[in-house]
């Protein structure tokens, strides 16, 4: 194979091996968070997605080429900024998560000694192609009264355990039903 691919292929194999998420600790307090490679990338694939699409809408292929356009556009103007800024911080008085587009954040910030119990829920979800798919959640039930879902996202994932010790330290009951789908 030419030098030119190995040359394109080793940033690629190096940022796989590197893994999409990393955890540091700020001030006793666990972040975890997309490692920055992963919003740089899809940054500049949209960026590059542009012109590719206005090239193709210029050609004979405009199906691929508006959505090029259209992908590449909100792929760089709106999911790779939000993607820099989202996390989640795990210390010993509650967790905080934000996710979302950077225009418009979702954050929630649930402290130990606020909550009553939490419930794992799921919601299932089929495609075109009547494929299934899952999207989990805590349902946070807090001692004033108050629920709050929180939807369990990729970043989330990868703190759950600390997460979940954190809720056994505290006392807090947590409900998983039997035979959760994956």
């Amino acid at each position: 194979m030419s030098r030119r691919f190995y040359c394109v292929a080793a940033p690629f194999c190096c940022a796989f091996l590197a893994g999409c998420y990393r955890k540091t600790v700020e001030d006793g307090a666990s972040v975890y968070s997309f490692q920055p490679w992963v919003p740089l990338l899809t940054l500049v694939g949209g960026v590059v997605a542009v012109p590719v699409g206005i090239v193709l809408l210029r050609g004979n292929n405009r199906t691929w080429g508006a959505a090029c356009v259209i992908l590449g556009t909100l792929a760089a103007g709106g999911l790779a900024p939000g993607m820099f800024q989202d996390h989640v911080r795990v210390d010993a008085e509650g967790f905080q998560s934000r996710h979302g587009f950077w225009f418009s954040p979702t954050v929630h910030n649930i402290r130990y000694a606020d909550l009553d119990q939490v419930r794992v829920s799921f919601e299932e979800h089929r495609s075109l192609r009547r494929r299934r798919s899952y999207s989990y959640s805590f349902d946070c039930y807090f001692k004033s009264g108050a629920q709050q879902r929180v939807p369990l996202g990729d970043i989330i994932r990868q703190a759950l355990p600390e997460i979940a010790e954190q809720f056994r330290s505290h006392g807090v009951p947590v409900y998983i039903p039997p035979n959760l789908p994956d």
